[in-house]
């Protein structure tokens, strides 16, 4: 597909003439689509314009007169090799490699700014191996099952604010240098089975989210987390091995999503002043959900709270919840055997209930017993439906 509106599910399987480059100048998107027989990328400058080096497996760039800024290259099974840095345009800033199930290796071009790879499961090294380019801003990489590590290290990426790595199983750990990173906003690693570990240093003070999501074998969240005072949002989820940090969490969180037992009680009572959003998850032995038995306050300023896959679960008999004078917003997801509701407070403008089956018995509309606990909520749904709709 040349420019996102040609269909090109056959491009390369039939005989399409690219010869001589035939990828205008001007030519600024370019996304290869579904090419099973393209094995590589071609210079014009380097190989000539000979049919042998214009085959049905190749497509040839002139590097000298393109000025292609966005490069797309997707489902492609034979590609085995792209580019040089220098062989591509000096202007390529986005680079999207997805579905490419025999590339090993990927030379990234110098002038990239975003970097998205997904399901390349043979991709073992980046090149260069010691460092990413110095423009890049956003790195995202996925289902890439054999990556051991990105690069050597962080050196120079002062322009780089995201990070999303997510099912990379043998990934064992987040390249050094992670601290030097000063304009990183926000990080997320999951399903990272192998991952034991961050780099010294830890985050840098940049950052403003971090979530961290089914890495069993990690055991230890970045050091001096306790020190990172613009952190706003922290998301932990199915990680079993992971314990509380010594120095704790820094007090100025303002979203805060848990999922792991052996966190969520020092967390909660470290009497989080700024704390807005709280979901708490996974907690399956967990019968009644009141202050004394989970040994745990809610924060009087949260406006959201969000309790998930509490399986044993029968009561939300929580007395605080009623004098959170400021919560908004209440989500209720996965609780079985839940069957009542406390007292909600006046200032609740959303409530919604999802696969809770006995709790949706008795919020039916003028006939369960919870009824008049939320009639007057403005807005309810319950498993994904308006209390209101016929």
């Amino acid at each position: 597909m040349l420019e996102e509106r040609r269909p090109a599910a056959s491009l390369m399987s039939s005989t399409v003439d690219l010869r001589r480059g035939q990828l205008p100048p001007s030519l600024k998107k370019l996304t290869i689509w579904d090419c099973e027989k393209l094995q590589c990328l071609l210079d014009d400058n380097e190989t000539g314009t000979s049919s042998s080096s214009s085959s049905s497996s190749s497509i040839n760039v002139n590097s000298h007169s393109s000025h292609l800024v966005e490069l797309k290259i997707n489902k492609c099974p034979s590609l085995t090799c792209l580019p040089l840095p220098d062989q591509l345009s000096a202007t390529l800033t986005f680079l999207e490699i997805s579905y490419c199930s025999n590339l090993i290796t990927l030379v990234l071009p110098a002038t990239l700014k975003s970097l998205v790879i997904d399901e390349c499961p043979e991709l073992t090294t980046l090149l260069p191996r010691d460092q990413l380019p110095e423009t890049l801003e956003t790195l995202h990489i996925r289902r890439c099952g054999k990556l051991e590590s990105i690069v050597e290290r962080f050196h120079n990426n002062m322009a780089l604010y995201k990070i999303w790595i997510s099912d990379c199983s043998n990934l064992k750990s987040i390249t050094d240098g992670l601290c030097s990173l000063s304009s990183l906003r926000e990080i997320f690693i999951g399903s990272c089975q192998d991952l034991v570990s961050f780099p010294e240093g830890g985050l840098p003070n940049s950052i403003l989210k971090v979530s961290i999501c089914d890495c069993e074998k990690l055991t230890a969240l970045p050091s001096r987390i306790h020190t990172l005072t613009s952190l706003q949002s922290l998301h932990i989820s199915k990680c079993p091995s992971l314990s509380y940090p010594e120095e704790g969490f820094p007090a100025n969180l303002s979203d805060l999503d848990i999922s792991s037992p052996n966190l969520y009680k020092p967390l909660i009572n470290l009497g989080f002043h700024n704390l807005t959003s709280l979901g708490i998850h996974e907690l399956a032995d967990t019968k009644s959900f009141h202050e004394e038995e989970m040994e745990m306050t809610l924060p009087h300023t949260l406006t959201s709270l969000w309790i998930e896959n509490f399986r044993k679960l029968k009561c939300l008999s929580c007395e605080s919840l009623e004098n959170l004078t400021s919560l908004e917003q209440l989500i209720i997801q996965n609780c079985p055997e839940l069957t009542s509701l406390p007292n909600l407070p006046s200032s609740l403008l959303g409530l919604y209930i999802r696969n809770c089956p006995l709790l949706k018995e008795a919020c039916k509309r003028d006939k369960g017993k919870e009824w008049y606990k939320i009639s007057n909520i403005p807005c309810v749904y319950i498993h994904y439906k308006y209390i209101y709709d016929p």
